[in-house]
């Protein structure tokens, strides 16, 4: 039986003059999934993140969160999305209180509701103890672990993380996988692009690999471990790119 999708992606290119950075991309995340979306350098994964998120437009194809068209009403699509999609950057002179604030006021978020689930995000990535603390003095890993927190504020059914875990520590990674893996089970769907393929096995369920903008293949690890032969996702990953040059 097929699973409900969250995210539907349909011959989605985005070309810059002759090259393509996407070409012809399709692509269905499953509701409730744990999706790795995986590629070198250069295979378009970025573009993808910022094309889902209204950063930039697509040359040609559609793009759904549920039944809504992101590219074509992108203020209630966004409603459903949490995003991470590029390294960290905040006012440095403002708290992260002040920041979630900030935030949840540009989402339309009530002062109460604001208040509540900025406690409870910046308890959840670890950041309880510097809530009062200026940005300006956070480390790589803080900022990350604090853009973590704002894509949760608004309790959005659907994440878009592109290198969520960028800077953070061995400890901080294993803290964040957790909280990845606890969101899942809330029945969150988490779309993940990550060049780490430890961390993709311990947080996913689903995998795509693209290169050169087209998609290689999309299935359950499950599915794809058992069509490999191996339990080895870096040596799975490494086999199809490699194919894929020939």
């Amino acid at each position: 039986m097929k699973m409900p999708t969250a995210i539907t992606i349909s011959g989605l290119t985005k070309n810059y003059g002759k090259i393509a950075a996407l070409d012809n991309l399709s692509l269905e995340v499953p509701r409730g999934s744990a999706f790795a979306f995986l590629g070198p350098n250069g295979a378009g994964k970025s573009t993808t993140m910022k094309i889902l998120t209204s950063l930039i437009r697509p040359t040609s194809g559609e793009a759904y969160f549920f039944n809504i068209n992101a590219l074509e009403e992108p203020h209630e699509a966004l409603l459903q999305v949490g995003a991470v999609v590029e390294s960290a950057e905040f006012y440095s002179t403002l708290t992260p209180e002040e920041t979630l604030d900030y935030f949840g006021r540009l989402r339309g978020m009530n002062a109460e509701k604001i208040l509540r689930n900025s406690k409870k995000c910046l308890t959840l990535v670890g950041l309880e103890d510097w809530s009062d603390q200026k940005i300006g003095t956070f480390s790589r890993g803080m900022k990350q672990r604090l853009a973590i927190a704002q894509a949760l504020l608004h309790e959005p059914p659907i994440l878009l993380l592109d290198e969520p875990t960028f800077g953070l520590d061995p400890r901080g990674m294993a803290e964040i996988r957790d909280v990845f893996k606890n969101l899942t089970k809330q029945g969150k769907t988490i779309f993940f692009s990550s060049h780490l393929i430890g961390e993709i096995k311990e947080i996913c369920d689903t995998l795509a690999i693209i290169d050169k903008g087209s998609l290689l293949f999309a299935d359950t690890i499950k599915h794809i471990t058992k069509k490999f032969g191996t339990d080895d996702l870096e040596e799975i990953y490494l086999k199809t790119i490699k194919e894929s040059v020939r």
